[in-house]
Order: C-alpha cells, then structure tokens, then sequence
C-alpha cells in the first residue's frame, strides 16, 4: 500500500510529458514564421549596410541606405553620331544624397544631381520625377567619348559604378554602275557596316537629301552584314547625274 503514491506520482510526472512536448512542438512550429522584420525588431539579426557600390540584396526591405540596382549592360558600344545612354539606377537615395557622373579620363564632373556642368551641350542627365534612373545622355557619340564613366553616390562611404564605353566608326560603301542610260533605272545600294544599326539612312544627291517621293524610292533592310539601303530613280535623266552619298 506504501508504494502507491509513488505510483501516483509517476503517473502525475507522465502524465506531463504530452503537455511539454505539445508546447515545444509549438514553439518550433512558431520558429517558421520569424520574419526578417521580426527578427531586426527583436535585435537579432542587424539590417545590411552598403559599401562600395554593392546592393543591399539580403533584405532589400530592411536597407535604409543608398545602394545600386541593376543596372544592365555596363560594357556599352556605339558608333560615331549615335545617341548613347548609360544608366545608373539608385534606390532610396532620399533628399541630401547627389547621384553625379565623372568621366574617368580627365576625372571630369560632368553632373550632380541634375546641373551638367560640361561645356559640352551634348551631355545631359535624363531623370524622371520620383524615378530610380539618373542617366547619362551624349548625343551624336565621337571618338574621343570612348573611356569610363562613373555613376558616384555622395554618401560615406561613397558609392560607385564603372561603365565602358566603346565607340567605333561606321563604314559604308554604295555598290552600283557609273553610268546608265537616260530613261533607264538608277539602282544603287548602301552597305552600311556598324555595331548598332542605324535608325534612319539618309541618301544625298549633290549634297542635297533627296526627296523620297516621285520617281525616288529607297527601302532600307538589316541583315548579318549590317544595314543595307537600296536607291532607285525611274526614268533617269541628265539632271541625276552628280554625287550619291548615303
């Protein structure tokens, strides 16, 4: 008879153990559902910073710095007379921080913020209100434009990105006869050899752009070799004698 509080007792102690297993199991059901935001609250774990450029891709949510997106072709080639553009995209770079843009060669400023302080009007920031992008502009690319440019963020530490920009020079040859007959058909070809097709080919006749109307037809096609252009007069006559430059 002596033995049956014990016996009591160890059904009580038991009797537990399905509780305390129910409510750790519970606890680490909960453990699952800890979200970056929770944990940050709680100080367990600390929000990313930024340096050098590099985003904030951890948790993008918890930044409270500036830092790059991505930001595309970084290696960028054009031809002489294209418009280029190079783009730097910056999220929360908030009202004191200034996105500015530095030719490498000469450690030119060329922007900040959106005052361009080239003297070279072909250089500009495109920047649409309450957008991440800060892009720069050069209309009508030369060669002396080839180089690095930076994308640079005012912040301690700052913030930088590199871009390559490569320009060549776009070659065309016209392929037709010398002379034809009077009444006779005009036909010659453009073949334009480049890294970016051209959006628009303009055909020239004594140095005055011909008329795309009445007998003059062009129709402009691209293809592996580049951009090809095909030029024809119907009815030729002494007046079309002259220079064609495309």
């Amino acid at each position: 008879m002596r033995l049956l509080p014990a016996l009591v007792h160890m059904r009580d102690v038991w009797g537990s153990i399905p509780r305390v297993c129910f409510l750790v199991l519970c606890v680490c059901a909960n453990t699952h559902r800890v979200t970056p935001q929770l944990a940050a609250a709680h100080g367990l774990i600390t929000p990313p910073t930024v340096a050098h450029g590099m985003p904030g891709d951890l948790y993008p949510e918890l930044a409270t710095v500036p830092y790059f997106l991505s930001p595309g072709h970084r290696n960028i080639t054009t031809s002489v007379g294209q418009t280029t553009y190079l783009h730097c995209r910056v999220a929360l770079l908030g009202d004191m921080a200034q996105v500015s843009w530095i030719r490498k060669r000469d450690l030119h400023v060329l922007s900040s913020g959106l005052v361009v302080f080239a003297s070279d009007q072909r250089f500009q920031v495109i920047h649409p209100e309450k957008s991440e992008n800060w892009t720069l502009q050069i209309k009508y690319a030369q060669m002396r434009d080839a180089g690095i440019y930076e994308c640079q963020v005012n912040t301690v530490p700052k913030l930088s990105m590199s871009y390559v920009l490569n320009v060549v020079e776009a070659r065309s040859v016209i392929v037709g006869p010398e002379y034809v007959k009077a009444g006779s058909t005009i036909n010659l070809t453009c073949i334009i050899n480049q890294f970016n097709m051209p959006g628009l080919v303009y055909w020239y006749h004594n140095r005055k752009i011909l008329d795309y109307e009445g007998p003059v037809k062009i129709i402009t096609r691209e293809d592996q070799d580049g951009t090809v252009s095909h030029l024809t007069i119907d009815e030729a006559s002494p007046d079309d004698s002259g220079n064609y430059t495309c």
